[in-house]
């Protein structure tokens, strides 16, 4: 009985240790998914505007200031800041100003010397026919010399008073249209086509002839002012190609330089280049550039920027390696349109995923 009872258990310890051996739970393979609809890219090198990159600032071709030419108070503002205007359009008013009455007193002032012309007008038609009629006695000897005399002296203070009256109407008409002309200065209009980047002064202040009004960038070609440093004097010429980079657009834009400011900077060790720039829509005064010597080249890594991911403050790309999808940090430089360098993750050859991103995961196996 005793030896039925242990081949029993050595037989069932046999069969245990044999399924034991065949099935391990938890350790069951699977296959990796597969994904499908994804545009691979087979990475190449490529040529890109190389050399010194040096820092600038997008400006409008002149940038001016609006000042009053009156005192008065500013009544209210027609534009808003950021809005485009034309030549002539108008940007604010000015009221309660002093022009209008010394507009208004000069008219006056014209007037009455008018009447006081007229006047004088009178008085010498008086004397002209008074001395026509004393000549005639005098030459009949009906009057004296003395009387003679006193006529024609009367005759020519009424001449001098009409010269008289006649310079005041002139100098009172001059008086008269300038101050209309400072009057017509309550209507502060746009010089040329621009657009307003600031208001120096607020609705109901008090200003002075000479103070700031408004801050205009006139409209026109934009240019890029850059620093480039002093060593590169005399070696930069008019006319020659650079790379403009906008960060904040994400552009690479096509500049040519049209003017080199000949000194340079004591403190900065540089010297200005005014770069004009093909592309124009879309740009504003202030904008942060990078500019590089478009005759300067270097080999690049270049991929679409549609194939770059953002994780926090990382960039990465979906390489495939040996038919199965990774995700790769990379570090990555200057963006050129809808492409953008890449400085380090990536070589030439290899493969990522450019287009249907949203089916890419890590460890994923890419269809043929």
């Amino acid at each position: 009985m005793i030896k039925t009872f242990l081949s029993t258990v050595l037989l069932g310890s046999l069969f245990l240790t044999a399924c034991s051996q065949e099935i391990q739970p938890g350790n069951t393979p699977r296959e990796a998914p597969l994904a499908r609809g994804l545009t691979l890219l087979t990475l190449s090198a490529s040529q890109i505007a190389g050399g010194e990159t040096f820092v600038g600032s997008v400006e409008a071709p002149e940038r001016g200031r609006v000042a009053a030419r009156i005192d008065g108070r500013v009544g209210r503002f027609e534009v808003q800041e950021g809005e485009r205007v034309k030549a002539g359009a108008l940007l604010l008013t000015l009221v309660e100003t002093t022009a209008a009455d010394q507009s208004r007193a000069a008219a006056a002032g014209v007037a009455e010397a008018q009447g006081a012309l007229a006047a004088a007008r009178a008085r010498l038609d008086l004397a002209d026919k008074t001395l026509g009629r004393y000549r005639q006695l005098f030459a009949k000897e009906a009057v004296t010399p003395l009387e003679m005399d006193r006529v024609s002296a009367e005759q020519a203070m009424a001449a001098n008073g009409l010269a008289a009256a006649e310079a005041t109407v002139q100098r009172l008409s001059a008086q008269r249209a300038a101050a209309a002309t400072a009057a017509g200065y309550t209507q502060v209009t746009a010089p040329y086509d621009a657009v307003l980047v600031r208001k120096e002064v607020q609705e109901g202040s008090t200003v002075m002839p000479g103070m700031p009004l408004l801050l205009l960038d006139r409209q026109g070609a934009w240019r890029v002012r850059a620093q480039l440093p002093e060593a590169l004097t005399g070696q930069i010429a008019l006319g020659a190609p650079f790379s403009v980079e906008l960060p904040a657009l994400g552009k690479t834009l096509s500049g040519t330089v049209a003017e080199v400011l000949p000194a340079a900077d004591a403190v900065s060790r540089s010297f200005e280049v005014k770069l004009d720039l093909a592309e124009q829509a879309g740009l504003s005064a202030g904008l942060f550039a990078r500019v590089a010597a478009s005759y300067s080249q270097k080999s690049a890594l270049l991929i679409p920027v549609a194939a770059l991911l953002e994780r926090g403050q990382l960039s990465g790309v979906y390489v495939v390696e040996a038919g199965v999808l990774h995700f790769r940090l990379v570090k990555t430089g200057v963006r050129s349109g809808e492409q953008i360098e890449i400085l380090s993750g990536l070589a030439a050859g290899e493969t990522i995923v450019s287009g249907g991103l949203e089916q890419a995961v890590s460890g994923a196996r890419v269809e043929e």
